[in-house]
Formats: structure tokens, sequence, C-alpha cells
């Protein structure tokens, strides 16, 4: 009796069922008459040396007509507020699919900025939780740590049967973001004795903040804004006095003629050095921020840059954020285990 030896095939790969992305006769800067075939959910890497086309073909020629092809599926009018995207120098591509586009550029140095958020990933899942998430909050703003919770009053002026009736109105947005921390995930301890030397003045000198001298337009705000005495030791001041000098929000004020705003040294510090990343501050700055900052995980929360309503509302248990801190993978199992998010999951997308 014959018997089959034959060693059965192997399963294919679900990433070998898909098609391909083909690219016949590419031009695009220094590419000369290229042709490649890229095979879809496979991890392909192109290497070369300088110069070499790396980034025309992936950028310049794949990802460029991918957002060609994007764009013309919006409406002429839309289209007309978009810039104007050439055809990449090339005889044949197809098999494109959405792109969604890293570059090489560096990403930005606020704490905000994260792959998910590059990527637009983030904004998918805000999506996600605004439509499943129990309780209901809002809409998906009310899961962004990038969007801070704000309400105001007022009146306005309407003209109705020939008259101008003033009415009361007030509106609220519901943003997710931590109100202690301002969605950065860190709080900041800045030491005030390695901001001035308060047995001096200002005028002698007392200010130790990199380029925060009296000999510029810093000495002219601090001299002119009238909140202070300029000539008297820092210890002296009263309680008043020190309060504008270190935390007065900013304040229109006229010094010799010009429009100018001054503002305290501790928001100040924190707009223009606390809000960028320290590696990139230059050496002499980074220095200062070092000695005279402690950066500590925001007690609120538990560093999740999220508010309190944003950590509330759950799909299956997870919370937004504890679903953005996990790999993807986790999140694929979650997803396509339950019905209820894999069915959304695709009308959001």
């Amino acid at each position: 009796m014959a018997t089959n030896t034959d060693t059965p095939s192997p399963a294919l790969h679900a990433a070998d069922s898909h098609d391909l992305i083909r690219v016949h006769g590419a031009r695009v800067n220094n590419l000369k008459d290229i042709s490649i075939e890229i095979p879809k959910r496979r991890l392909t890497v192109f290497t070369g040396v300088s110069g070499s086309g790396k980034s025309s073909l992936v950028f310049g020629t794949i990802a460029a007509e991918s957002q060609r092809l994007i764009n013309e599926t919006y409406s002429a009018f839309v289209q007309g507020f978009m810039p104007t995207l050439a055809r990449p120098e090339v005889d044949v591509m197809d098999g494109l699919t959405t792109a969604i586009i890293v570059d090489q550029q560096r990403m930005g140095a606020d704490p905000r900025s994260t792959v998910g958020t590059a990527t637009d990933a983030n904004a998918m899942l805000r999506i996600l939780f605004s439509r499943l998430g129990k309780p209901h909050i809002g809409s998906p703003q009310a899961y962004s740590f990038n969007v801070a919770s704000i309400s105001g009053a007022g009146a306005v002026s309407i003209e109705r049967g020939g008259q101008t009736v003033k009415e009361r109105r007030s509106f609220s947005i519901t943003g997710g973001m931590c109100p202690r921390c301002e969605g950065r995930g860190s709080v900041t301890d800045i030491d005030l004795s390695a901001l001035y030397d308060d047995s001096k003045s200002l005028n002698d000198g007392a200010l130790t903040i990199p380029g925060y001298s009296m000999d510029g337009w810093f000495g002219r705000i601090f001299s002119g804004c009238g909140f202070f005495d300029p000539d008297k030791p820092i210890r002296k001041y009263t309680k008043r006095e020190l309060h504008d000098l270190l935390y007065k929000e900013p304040t229109k004020i006229k010094v010799d003629g010009i429009n100018l705003t001054y503002e305290g040294l501790i928001p100040k510090i924190q707009k223009s050095m606390l809000s960028k990343d320290v590696d990139s501050l230059q050496p002499h700055v980074r220095a200062f921020v070092e000695r005279a900052v402690t950066f500590t995980t925001c007690p609120e929360f538990s560093g999740t840059l999220m508010s309190e309503a944003a950590r509330s509302a759950k799909i299956d248990g997870i919370i937004i954020a504890d679903d953005c801190a996990s790999p993807i993978s986790s999140r694929m199992r979650r997803r396509t285990g339950s019905p209820r998010t894999s069915n959304a999951c695709m009308r959001s997308i």
C-alpha cells in the first residue's frame, strides 16, 4: 500500500494574501526609472548611502501619490483650500492605500507630541470612546489631553423687531486635559533662590536667570512697569510686590510711549523654557533648568495627562489612558475579541 510522504506546505501567512504596491519607472529627483514591488502588511526597510534616492522613492513618490489620491476624494470646494499636489513623475503606480506619513523631521519637543498624535491613531481612539465609553462624557475632544475644559458667560446684542435686545449667553467646552499638569504628565517645583539674589535689587543684578538682563528689554519692562521698585532689595518687597514680580499674569503696560506686556518670572520661564524638551535647550539654559527646577510625576491621576472625567469613561473596563499606554497587539486582541468594539471601530474608520 503506497503512502504519501510529501511534506505539507506551510499555511499561507495573512500578509501574503494581500496585493503589492507596484512602482514602475519612477523618476522623482535623482531616481532613474526605478521599478519595485513592495508587499503590503510587511515591514519594508529602504537602505542606501546618502543621496541614493530613499526619500525620493518613499516620500516623494509613494507617499506623495497616496496623499494626492486622498485629496482628490474631497469636493472641489474643499480642494480649493488645500495645497495643490502634482502627480509624481512615474510611469505606473498601483496598489496604493491610505498612507500615514511620519517624515524625517523631528517630532515636537512638547510631551503632548506622541506617536498616537502624529499618526492620528489617538484621534480615532477618541472617536471610539466618545461613542462607546460609559458613562458618556462628551465629544471626542473630551478625551483629548490637548484640550482644556473652559466655560464662560456674557451679554450679547441681538437685533429683533427693529430693536436691540441684550441677552445673557453662556458656553462650555469639555476637554480631557488634566488641570494640574495641563496635559504634560509632570509638574515642576521651582527653587526661587536660583532665580534671584534677594539681597540685591533688580538694578544691581539680582536676577540670575539666563538672558534676563536689566540692560535690554527686560530691564525697560521691569523698570517701567510700576509694580515694584527696581532699586529696592527683593527681600524687602511686600507680598504684593513679590507676587507681581513672580506670578503676575500678562498685563499690558506702556513704557516710554511703547506698548509692552509685563508677565511674572514664573509663567514666563514656564513658557520659554519648561514647555520644551530639556535636552533641546542651549547648554547654559539647560544647566539653569536642571539646577532650578525639579520635575515630578503629576500627582493627579498618576500622570496620565487626562482629566478625572476622561478617566471615568471605560470600554470593556479599560480607560483611554491605559489603552493608549498598551501595545498595539493587545489593543487589537481586545478590539477583535469584542463584537461591539470591532463593529464600532469599522464604522469610525
